[in-house]
């Protein structure tokens, strides 16, 4: 029978630590009691030393997995902490050192640390960044001037298409006035004065034997029915033509 498999298991983090040398003033309980305003930290005090957690983050099992430990002893202050897979180790030290001052900070009266070993801690950490902020600094340089230039680009593709459609309507409302002149130009060629109309309702009675179809006429000349009947009533009226008896 097959062995049941186990979880997949999660990448360990490495552990590192720094210490600062300094000498503290005040009793543990002083240090506490500073500390307690601090919601994210969990204090506990062993002997004459105060202990800082701060748990960042915690794996499947609840354990915590990103965090840093800092012990304020009577002699000096040591921080431990972990550094998890694909974090840079060196990031995540200036990190701490950042972590331990502002803690610091709060204890100002508590401690006394020379200024000089802080300066070379944060000196030393910070020359160890250079080649990796430079490199990223090169990368996202890089991408920056390259993004800079394509939002250059369309830019001016979006300005010239502004402008090409700004061209466009105003040659699409000139043609729509020119195609409405047209529209009734057309018109008025197409539609017959009375006298023309008169001529051609004449011209085809007396090519119909002398009878003429309204519908169709108006069909065939594109008038009206009723302006047909208008116009035959007064070429009958004025004598022009007679109308046929039933």
């Amino acid at each position: 029978m097959p062995e049941p498999q186990s979880p997949q298991q999660v990448a360990q983090p490495s552990v590192s630590g720094f210490r600062i040398e300094g000498s503290r003033g005040k009793g543990a309980s002083e240090v506490l009691s500073r500390l307690a305003s601090i919601s994210f930290l969990e204090l506990a005090q062993e002997k004459s030393a105060v202990i800082a957690v701060n748990v960042e983050s915690r794996d499947i099992q609840k354990n915590p997995y990103l965090f840093s430990i800092v012990y304020f002893k009577e002699g000096s202050i040591d921080v431990v902490y972990t550094v998890i897979p694909g974090l840079s180790p060196k990031k995540r030290r200036l990190e701490m050192i950042k972590h331990a001052l502002n803690l610091l900070t709060i204890l100002e009266d508590c401690y006394a640390v020379p200024m000089k070993q802080v300066y070379q801690l944060v000196e030393k950490a910070i020359s160890d960044m250079g080649e990796y902020v430079s490199l990223d600094y090169d990368k996202l340089f890089s991408s920056y001037d390259s993004a800079k230039s394509e939002q250059a680009s369309a830019k001016k593709k979006v300005k010239d298409l502004s402008a090409a459609n700004e061209q466009l309507g105003k040659e699409n409302y000139d043609l729509k006035i020119k195609n409405d002149e047209l529209t009734l130009r057309v018109k008025s060629l197409e539609t017959y004065t009375d006298s023309v109309l008169m001529l051609k309702i004449q011209e085809w009675i007396n090519e119909h034997n002398g009878e003429i179809n309204i519908g169709e006429f108006a069909r065939v000349n594109g008038v009206l029915e009723s302006r047909v009947e208008q116009i035959l009533n007064r070429l009958v009226t004025e004598g022009y033509i007679e109308s046929k008896k039933a």
